[in-house]
């Protein structure tokens, strides 16, 4: 065994017992026979090796778990190394379960002070989970776990660009484009931005939308615009979906430069089929021209009418049919209804003539008396 005498200052000296054993070193052990230098404390609540610069940060070796300190040490209690205010953090195995932990501590504090309160960020367990924010990755090999006011995850170019997220406001896990979540709705980059989200109370799968470009980190108003529910329902902007497809505003089908019509809920560009059509009109169905008030055109009237207009009264020409670009179907059938009806009035009315004529030719005829041929 050798004695190394190191001199402090001029009145203090201390003797480090160095142990050589076939040419390995051993600082506090008797016989170092795992390295070339092996050290060792005694007491088990002592850091056994710290490097630095004395009164600056620096890192810690301790064998309790085996452990490396990043400005602090172990002499007791857990301490801070620098004499500047700053943060302590430890990596270590923990051997019985085979688990790596990276802890932090809560609170800053200066050379000497205790240092308490750890939090663990990430841990790599047996099986090789990984877990961020949980110390028992035991569901996926990465598992993240945050607080409701915050994103989880975000993979985006670099910060302040549009990326993907995942966060859970209000228990509802969502998908952000563009969009992330810190104690509210932001844009990560400048645009617009958008998000799905589910609510497993609703069973519902939303999609919103920002309807305004924004900045980064500026906040972001989502606006709601489809729906899917827990029997397949899609609501378009109608987020209590009663078909299997509902739409509350307008709706197009068609070539992408078709526009809505004006003052119709559906436009079609191009042709439709199907087996059975049914309008349900408010209008008063023609009913009416059978009421004993109804006062039926006279047929001399009508006919100099159509001569001059080339079209029935009450029916669009072909030139306003055009200008309009079609007809009502259900107001037309309530039109060519009313016509029929007149029509039927009019052939009652040439048959109660008919009728009288026909009676009195038999009247006629029953008054006049043959003559007696000579």
């Amino acid at each position: 065994m050798k004695l190394q005498v190191i001199m402090l200052s001029m009145y203090v000296i201390i003797c480090i017992p160095i142990i050589s054993s076939a040419q390995n070193v051993g600082i506090g052990v008797t016989n170092p026979l795992r390295g070339k230098l092996e050290v060792a404390s005694p007491a088990g609540n002592i850091t056994i090796a710290s490097f630095g610069n004395a009164g600056a940060a620096g890192i810690s070796i301790d064998d309790n778990n085996p452990l490396i300190g990043f400005n602090n040490y172990r002499n007791v209690t857990r301490k801070f190394m620098s004499s500047t205010l700053g943060y302590g953090a430890i990596l270590y195995f923990e051997s019985s379960i085979g688990r790596l932990r990276y802890n932090m501590a809560a609170n800053r504090g200066t050379q000497d002070q205790d240092l308490s309160n750890y939090q663990s960020f990430w841990t790599i367990d047996s099986t090789g989970n990984m877990g961020l924010g949980t110390i028992v990755p035991s569901e996926a090999k990465l598992q993240i776990h945050e607080p409701a006011g915050n994103t989880q995850f975000i993979a985006a170019a670099g910060s302040n660009l549009p990326g993907i997220s995942t966060f859970v406001p209000i228990s509802s896990p969502s998908i952000g484009y563009n969009m992330r979540y810190q104690g509210g709705y932001k844009f990560m980059g400048t645009g617009y931005a958008g998000m799905w989200q589910y609510s497993p109370s609703e069973g519902k799968l939303n999609y919103f939308y920002s309807s305004t470009k924004g900045l980064a980190d500026g906040t972001a108003s989502p606006v709601f615009a489809i729906t899917i529910d827990s029997s397949g329902n899609l609501g378009i902007g109608n987020s209590v979906p009663k078909a299997q497809l509902h739409a509350t505003g307008n709706v197009v089908f068609g070539s992408s430069s078709v526009v809505p019509a004006v003052g119709y809920k559906l436009s079609v560009d191009g042709k439709v089929i199907c087996e059975e059509l049914k309008v349900q009109t408010s209008a008063s169905w023609p009913d009416y021209v059978f009421d004993d008030n109804y006062r039926l055109p006279a047929l001399i009237d009508l006919q100099d009418r159509v001569s001059l207009q080339k079209h029935l009264p009450g029916i669009p020409s072909a030139s306003e049919v055009y200008n309009q670009k079609g007809i009502e179907v259900g107001e037309m059938q309530r039109k060519m209804l009313e016509k029929l009806e007149e029509a039927y009035l009019y052939i009652f009315e040439l048959n109660q003539k008919n009728l009288d004529l026909e009676k009195r030719l038999a009247a006629m005829e029953r008054s006049i008396k043959p003559c007696k041929v000579r």
